[in-house]
């Protein structure tokens, strides 16, 4: 633990700006990513029509300042059938976006909701299933404006002892092997992700150099049973620990070589020296390509002509 937390006090908590935070919490993943409309808020409008719809959109923004109206329209949007969850989730989440500098307001509105939502579950005499499922727009309102309250908090003081049992649990996880298939762990809190198999395995640092950063090497401890993936994102998360995580290269991004005397190997999970069981391949680890302790890594970014397959030579062990 003196380790982890030497190393976020030296790398500092990866905490994300207030604006990408509700993003994230409001608005759900989509193929545009940051680009969405929910979150950029710029409609794609023709210019003969924008002046219109500009006038329209102020109107209904200064029919959502009416409680009356708030509060019935969205109980006519919850009688609709095609109102899907997901519709729910952005509807609320638009609706915070929209009232977010009126939060006494919005507070309000959401305790109307409720008192009228605690209502409809003592009728049916269903009190402890409320809140379970987030079925309605105020239970997602009640989601973001919690978001909202917990920002400042989680940033000055529960995120950094959160952060820490994070990077305590992903220590000892990592401590052991980790199947690189079915993600079970020796070191693990859940018992359904135990791996069961007794495998062994020994510890080893490597030395890891990176291209066109330097010739001064990053000790990274991984284990023997590792495959090459998972040798990958340790040497990443050491390399670029200082980094937002935006900035991290991808593993399949990057190649892995290691230089033993005069020759030459690429590493990698799959190639034409990777060993069969009948119909399948075993993914290749550091022990299949005969890695010592302390051995020289060469971490480089993956060019157009890279390909790992065309360029692996044969090891003296493996004649």
């Amino acid at each position: 633990m003196e380790d982890q937390t030497n190393d976020i006090n030296e790398a500092r908590i990866p905490v994300l700006d207030y604006k990408t935070y509700t993003d994230r919490v409001f608005f759900l993943p989509s193929k545009d990513g940051e680009k969405d409309v929910m979150i950029t808020g710029k409609l794609d409008i023709p210019e003969a029509r924008k002046a219109t719809v500009e006038q329209a959109l102020n109107q209904f923004s200064n029919l959502l300042n009416s409680k009356s109206f708030l509060i019935n329209f969205i109980h006519t949007l919850e009688k609709q059938r095609e109102f899907s969850a997901r519709a729910k989730v952005y509807f609320a989440s638009l609706l915070t976006v929209a009232l977010h500098g009126k939060l006494e307001y919005y507070t309000d509105i959401m305790r109307t909701l409720f008192l009228e939502l605690m209502e409809q579950y003592v009728v049916a005499k269903n009190p402890k299933l409320m809140l379970r499922r987030s079925e309605t727009v105020v239970e997602r309102m009640l989601s973001n404006w919690m978001s909202i309250c917990l920002y400042q908090y989680l940033k000055d003081s529960a995120g950094e002892p959160l952060y820490k049992l994070f990077k305590a649990i992903k220590h000892q996880v990592e401590k052991g092997p980790v199947d690189a298939v079915q993600m079970k762990a020796k070191y693990t809190l859940n018992d359904t992700g135990l791996l069961g198999d007794d495998v062994e395995y020994s510890q080893l640092t490597v030395n890891v150099i990176v291209q066109d950063e330097g010739t001064e090497s990053v000790p990274v401890k991984v284990l023997n049973c590792d495959t090459i993936s998972q040798v990958k994102e340790k040497i990443i998360d050491q390399v670029y620990r200082n980094l937002p995580y935006s900035q991290w290269p991808k593993p399949d991004s990057v190649v892995l070589e290691w230089r033993p005397g005069s020759t030459a190997q690429i590493l990698s999970d799959l190639d034409l020296t990777s060993q069969r069981d009948g119909r399948w391949k075993r993914i290749n680890t550091l022990m299949h390509y005969n890695v010592r302790d302390g051995a020289t890594l060469i971490l480089s970014k993956m060019g157009i002509s890279q390909q790992p397959e065309d360029h692996q030579q044969d090891m003296p062990e493996e004649k």
